[in-house]
């Protein structure tokens, strides 16, 4: 994955939810979702949504 391209979407994002007065939690929410697609190894993606259901409860 393009490092460059991953941070423009990242400033692209702030940018949106800045102007639009975005809650907070969405912008963690993106922020979570690109260093997901960051994660390359399908076992370390799999131990992420473990983690992140056991959190949810």
């Amino acid at each position: 994955m393009n490092t460059d391209h991953s941070d423009r979407t990242v400033d692209k994002s702030a940018q949106l939810l800045q102007e639009n007065q975005i809650d907070p939690s969405v912008d963690e929410g993106l922020r979570l979702l690109t260093a997901f697609k960051k994660i390359m190894v399908p076992s370390d993606r799999r131990l992420l949504i473990e983690l992140a259901e056991r959190l949810a409860s």
